[in-house]
């Protein structure tokens, strides 16, 4: 009976998930998160993949150290946070948009 109750859990979950519209954030929060960690707070990769772990499960992301920018892909989404030029401000996201990679497996994706 319990492995029940956790399946149709897991399904109601599933379901909810695939059916957000903030599908989005994994990937957004993964690149923030890296470029304020790399750039802003000056940690090693490595640290800051540590830190990460709960938003890698869903995210993949790319550091580019000449432009001080991080690219997260997640969950059909593709998200870009990127240093600001007076560190004041630190990172901010510039792009947050359907993965066309992902687009063309899933065509319902942009809804």
């Amino acid at each position: 009976m319990k492995s029940l109750t956790k399946l149709f859990f897991f399904i109601t979950l599933l379901g909810t998930i695939s059916g957000c519209k903030y599908t989005e954030a994994p990937s957004a929060g993964l690149a923030k998160e890296m470029c304020s960690c790399i750039f802003v707070s000056q940690q090693t990769e490595q640290y800051c993949r540590m830190v990460t772990k709960e938003a890698r499960i869903l995210s993949k992301f790319e550091v580019d150290y000449n432009r001080k920018e991080v690219s997260a892909r997640g969950v059909n989404f593709r998200a870009m946070a990127r240093m600001d030029k007076n560190p004041r401000y630190g990172c901010s996201l510039k792009v947050v948009e359907v993965d066309p990679e992902s687009a063309e497996e899933y065509p319902d994706n942009g809804r």
